[in-house]
């Protein structure tokens, strides 16, 4: 048995050796291959070095930049072996993680899994365990307000030619790519093991920004349930508020039905639409600032 794993970079030079260290550790067992695409990065020539002394590793240079769906999709097609994993450039495998997810996979005669993750932030490590309620991609993403991290994913290379990344998207990549292979897999599944550490504080995480046109995007191809459409809303207006952006807050919560909110995101919602009505948006974000600091408070 033979294991890829797919790695897209983005001037990850000064951080792409700890990665490259998990993989080897985690897949030490198998034979393997870790096939790393560079979206036009101006340190290509650092990371060749560092590739150079990496054991059983390509890089792969794009002569044109795009996204990272599209290095994916890229290694995906050059992949080797049997079974393609997926990591993110700044994320670790934990030792062990591999062959585990392989026995998941086996007991469970699955074609394609995601799974459990560890954060890791300034503020220390947990686990997000959130296996889904309902097979349904959207349902488990926008009612259900669960998510699903690219490099937790796993599947057969012989689904490759299937399993494919939206390269049109230029943001939320991993939840098309949910919705579109499990419309397609012979059998999905979630592993509850926490095998791969996140890292959430590194600069320039696309999960931290706001890119409308993108959002806009995805809705359009992907959602018409007007309470999928809702949930989507809702996992953005906080962070349109929190980032001082108006348009983008009124639009996400004009497509919010409220009564699908939970109590917390409820009282944000009226607090940030009547602030808005009366000409004081921009009191939103340090009212929400004050609210996380009283939540803080009843923690501690």
């Amino acid at each position: 048995m033979k294991i890829s794993v797919v790695i897209p970079t983005y001037r990850s030079s000064s951080f792409i050796k700890d990665t490259l260290d998990s993989v080897h550790q985690s897949a030490c067992e198998y034979d393997y291959e870790i096939i790393l695409v560079d979206d036009c990065s101006d340190d290509v020539e650092a990371l060749a070095t560092i590739v150079a002394d990496s054991p059983n590793t390509t890089l792969i240079q794009k002569e044109q930049k795009s996204n990272a769906a599209a290095s994916r999709n890229i290694g995906i097609e050059q992949a080797s072996g049997s079974h393609i994993f997926l990591l993110d450039s700044d994320d670790h495998f934990k030792q062990g993680y591999i062959g585990e997810r392989l026995s998941f996979m086996s007991r469970n005669e699955h074609d394609f899994c995601f799974g459990a993750y560890t954060n890791v932030s300034l503020d220390g490590e947990k686990d997000f365990i959130e296996k889904p309620d309902v097979r349904d991609p959207r349902h488990y993403l926008f009612i259900e307000d669960k998510d699903i991290r690219t490099s937790t994913i796993s599947f057969l290379a012989e689904r490759k030619d299937t399993f494919r990344f939206n390269e049109s998207l230029n943001k939320h990549q991993d939840w098309g790519f949910l919705i579109d292979t499990a419309e397609h897999s012979r059998s999905w599944g979630y592993d509850p093991e926490p095998g791969v550490r996140l890292n959430c504080d590194r600069d320039g995480r696309m999960s931290g920004s706001m890119n409308m046109e993108a959002s806009k995007v995805f809705m359009k191809k992907y959602l018409v349930d007007p309470k999928h459409i809702s949930g989507f809303a809702k996992r953005h207006f906080v962070l349109a508020a929190l980032l001082k952006d108006h348009d983008a807050y009124r639009f996400f919560s004009s497509r919010i039905m409220p009564e699908l909110l939970r109590p917390k995101f409820k009282t944000i919602k009226l607090a940030g639409d009547m602030l808005d009505r009366i000409g004081l948006f921009c009191l939103l974000p340090r009212l929400l600032g004050t609210y996380k600091a009283i939540a803080r408070l009843k923690k501690s």
